[in-house]
């Protein structure tokens, strides 16, 4: 078990009526970290919680004007990180990599969406922090093509929340199983809509839930049930992986995995004995008729994919990986040399700074907006030199 002192900052979105209170969550996850010897304190970064993660625009913006909330909440993360030698960025969001190039701890940027999230989200900030954890196996050489130097897989893992601690590999073998397919994804995004009315149409029989489904979503406690009862799950992703959650909660509780992303799957299970792979909707619902059909096949290779998932992807297995890789980064460099708090010293040294951009806040915004107008203008109506000294106001605003 490490030593290391890790804060971890959370997201806080407004999920009620699909994940539940998220920051009950992260909090009840970390809890059960420290139970099992980890040294961890969680720390919320999204701002006006429950709330969406800023895109990087708007991330950018704000830090260069100097906004209140997004600092405010900057110099409490800094606080929290005393004594403290590793922070992670569970989700990747919020903070400015000018910001996180000056934490005084060993910093961890950490994302599960890529790569239809990497302009918004993990590409402009990524190459700020000390070590990239990746959770899209298939997007880690994305990574290091930014000019990302230290980048590794991460996996995502399934949560104690949604698993039968009960299971056996016996049971799995041996236990009558009612519901032939079940998947519980959003059949509404345009990226795999087309790939899940094919299933849908061939399997009109099947149990699909989520949103654009007649079914529509299942509780937790009712999705055990339903994976309790399950002989195969489908699984289909926005486009590379595998990542989702599905990847490891459906061999987690019994369940025979057909997934996507074939080539990669295989890096995650042994293909064809833990889990089924394809690369064509035709060739999964031909895989799952085949299984169906040939159940001692699917029993085996269920219960292989169960002792894999439990082994090695439970969440204090994907933890402790994480620490390890953490490990092989920051124990030959000891300590960071960088002065400690310091990532805020142009906007907050003192309470007369932080007096003067509160201040400043609004005109800059009008300078901005003048800014922008004047490049829309003609050099006839607007001289060079009206637009040089607009320019210069608002550099010298933030000298």
């Amino acid at each position: 078990m490490s030593s290391f002192k890790i804060l971890i900052g959370y997201p806080y979105y407004p999920a009620k009526d699909t994940y539940g209170d998220v920051e009950k969550i992260y909090i009840a996850y970390v809890e059960r970290l420290k139970k099992a010897g980890f040294d961890v304190e969680a720390f919320c970064l999204t701002l006006n919680p429950p709330s969406y993660n800023l895109t990087f625009k708007e991330l950018d913006q704000r830090w260069r004007r100097g906004d209140k909330f997004l600092l405010d909440m900057y110099e409490k993360l800094e606080k929290a990180l005393e004594g403290k030698d590793v922070f992670i960025n569970w989700s990747g969001i919020n903070l400015h990599p000018e910001f996180v190039k000056k934490l005084s701890v060993f910093s961890v940027f950490q994302c599960f969406d890529d790569p239809e999230s990497s302009a918004d989200l993990s590409k402009p900030v990524a190459s700020a922090y000390d070590l990239c954890l990746v959770g899209n196996i298939a997007e880690v050489d994305t990574y290091r093509s930014w000019g990302v130097r230290f980048a590794e897989w991460s996996p995502l893992g399934f949560q104690s929340t949604i698993y039968d601690p009960n299971l056996t590999y016996s049971k799995i073998i041996n236990s009558e199983r009612d519901i032939d397919l079940f998947l519980m994804m959003d059949r509404t995004a345009p990226w795999r809509s087309e790939r899940v009315n094919k299933l849908a149409q061939a399997f009109p029989d099947a149990h699909f839930y989520g949103r654009g489904w007649p079914r529509g979503y299942l509780s937790n406690v009712k999705e055990l049930e339903y994976l309790r009862r399950t002989k195969i799950g489908p699984n289909i992703h926005n486009s590379t992986g595998p990542i989702n959650y599905r990847t490891f909660y459906l061999p987690a509780n019994g369940v025979m995995q057909i997934c996507d992303n074939k080539s990669h799957l295989g890096k995650i299970y042994e293909l064809g004995k833990e889990v089924v792979g394809f690369d064509t909707m035709e060739e999964c619902i031909e895989l799952c008729r085949y299984y169906l059909v040939h159940d001692q096949e699917r029993r085996e290779i269920a219960a292989n994919g169960w002792k894999r998932a439990i082994t090695d992807y439970n969440e204090i297995a994907i933890f402790n990986r994480k620490i390890k890789i953490i490990e092989t980064y920051i124990l030959p460099r000891v300590q960071k040399q960088k002065t400690k708090s310091i990532a805020l010293s142009q906007f907050k040294s003192t309470s007369k700074q932080r007096l003067r951009y509160a201040l400043y806040s609004p005109f800059v915004l009008v300078f901005r907006a003048l800014e922008s107008v004047a490049k829309k203008i003609s050099r006839r109506y607007l001289p060079e030199e009206w637009r040089k000294t607009l320019k210069w106001i608002n550099v010298k605003l933030y000298e």
